[in-house]
């Protein structure tokens, strides 16, 4: 990469795109990037350890499991070795090596996909694993609600290189212009505001409720549309992110049927992120699908509230971050606007197709009674089970640390703790016009070696500092972080002198 020079060329930053420049991904940003920093100089050995302090880096920055010593899942890379290399499966060594189910399955898949892994699929992805992913819909709506609710369609999914390849066609078929809005819960996961700044729409912020565990509040909702027609902003959307990220709350059946009754009212389209279904934790706590709330509620509703909604293979307890494998379901669009939804993912042909197969191995998973069950439900077990652990005891160690506090940890994989700071070291960081949360998480990465990301990154509201943290680290790790945390929270309150209260 060239440095900066007094060079004449056309491109600079200041000749750059607007939009490019006004889109901010915080999971990546400048506490990310010093982090690897400093790991690059604890790689090199010598005094780095001794000049730090500590002699590796705690990355809660990222919701990326196999990162974190998360061992890959047996079955379906089973299956995608032998998928890879077919020869296996033709002289015979699969049947010698691996499980009688995975050899089945690989040749179920050489015979769907007709042996040509390296090919363009069909833009929505392949027949066979959308009809799968239709049944698991299925499967998983009807036993929430124990009757039979509408069933799908696989020609109304679309195979996606992850969720956030879903979020990307559908922004753009929604968005038009600035005058288009779209309703983000905030704090919110950074890639929805990214995105529309990307396409020049406007973000238009509810907030959920700390005080109420993360709640959505009708009263948020109503202000924040009202506020953004009075200025003249069309929504065209609600974003629904359930489980939360970065506040891990799972939302209750009756707040989604009012959120329903919310975009019915106002004739909005509902998009609804579904990504971290899978990880329920809280004892009461239930895993309702957007579509199931929809359908449940009968007509008008079950006809006429549009919506989008999308999983994927990065998440859940599979965690196949780099996989980039995920899916989105559209239902109550007609057909003409369907079709035209259509050409947004074809212009970038298709998705991987090995992520389409790790979507297809997580929602056809190995049955009971099949050789590889009992192996595969002992991992899915004993990494919910530590994931489930960990969501407990992450608060509660934090809720110790001096000046923070951190709401229960319901779904997801993340805490959104919230950080007082002393006044004196609020007022230094705004003088430098930095985020005082932001200063706080450089600080901690600088002198602890505790990678997190500051809550400004997600938004939050004005006058509260925050950060987001994943539970995915080993117990052992978890147990550090909070030690470290507490450690420098101490210094700075020593430093600057007693947090700042606030009535917020």
């Amino acid at each position: 990469m060239l440095r900066a020079s007094a060079v004449r060329r056309n491109l600079a930053v200041a000749t750059m795109s607007k939009r490019a420049l006004a889109a901010e991904y915080a999971v990546r940003g400048k506490i990310a990037i010093r982090a690897n920093e400093i790991e690059a100089e604890l790689a090199k050995g010598g005094d780095a350890a001794k000049q730090f302090g500590f002699s590796s880096l705690i990355k809660l920055n990222t919701g990326n499991p196999q990162n974190h010593e998360q061992k890959p899942w047996t079955f379906p890379h089973q299956v995608c070795a032998l998928l890879e290399a077919p020869e296996l499966l033709e002289n015979g060594t699969a049947a010698q090596v691996f499980p009688a189910d995975v050899v089945e399955r690989a040749k179920y898949v050489q015979k769907q996909t007709a042996g040509q892994l390296g090919g363009y699929t069909a833009t929505k992805g392949f027949g066979f694993i959308r009809k799968a992913i239709a049944e698991f819909i299925e499967k998983r709506d009807n036993a929430s609600v124990g009757s039979t609710l509408r069933s799908v369609d696989p020609e109304d999914i679309f195979l996606s290189n992850g969720a956030s390849g879903s979020v990307t066609p559908l922004l753009t078929g929604l968005v038009d212009s600035a005058k288009d809005g779209v309703m983000i819960p905030i704090p919110q996961y950074p890639l929805y505001t990214a995105q529309l700044a990307l396409l020049g729409g406007t973000v238009v912020p509810y907030y959920l409720d700390e005080a109420k565990g993360w709640g959505v509040t009708p009263e948020q909702l109503e202000e924040s549309y009202d506020k953004a027609t009075q200025k003249g902003i069309n929504v065209r959307a609600i974003t629904v992110i359930n489980p939360g990220n970065p506040t891990g709350q799972v939302l209750d059946a009756a707040v989604m049927r009012g959120i329903v009754e919310f975009a019915h009212r106002k004739n909005i389209v509902v998009l609804s992120d579904e990504v971290y279904q899978e990880n329920i934790y809280a004892a009461g706590k239930k895993f309702h699908s957007m579509r199931e709330i929809v359908l449940g509620m009968g007509e008008p509703y079950a006809k006429e509230v549009q919506l989008f909604s999308f999983h994927s293979a990065s998440k859940g307890i599979h965690g196949e971050c780099g996989r980039r494998g995920g899916y989105l379901e559209l239902l109550n669009f007609p057909a003409d606007v369907f079709q035209a939804f259509v050409k947004l993912p074809s212009i970038n042909l298709c998705p991987n197709i090995m992520g389409q197969l790790m979507m297809d191995m997580i929602v056809k998973p190995p049955a009971p009674g099949q050789p590889s069950y009992e192996s595969y439900r002992k991992e899915y077990d004993t990494l919910f089970a530590g994931l489930k652990r960990r969501a407990k005891t992450l608060p509660e160690q934090l809720r110790k640390v001096p000046g923070i506090t951190c709401n229960d940890i319901e779904g997801a994989m993340y805490a959104f703790p919230r950080i007082r700071l002393p006044q004196r070291y609020i007022d230094e960081a705004k003088a430098k016009g930095k985020a005082p949360d932001a200063v706080w998480c450089m600080g901690l990465v600088e002198q602890e070696g505790v990678v997190t990301i500051p809550g400004s990154g997600f938004g939050q509201v004005e006058g509260t500092y925050h950060f987001r943290t994943t539970i995915l680290p080993p117990d052992e790790d978890m147990q550090d972080v909070a030690r470290r945390i507490d450690a420098y929270q101490r210094r700075i309150i020593m430093k600057y002198g007693p947090v700042a209260d606030s009535k917020l």
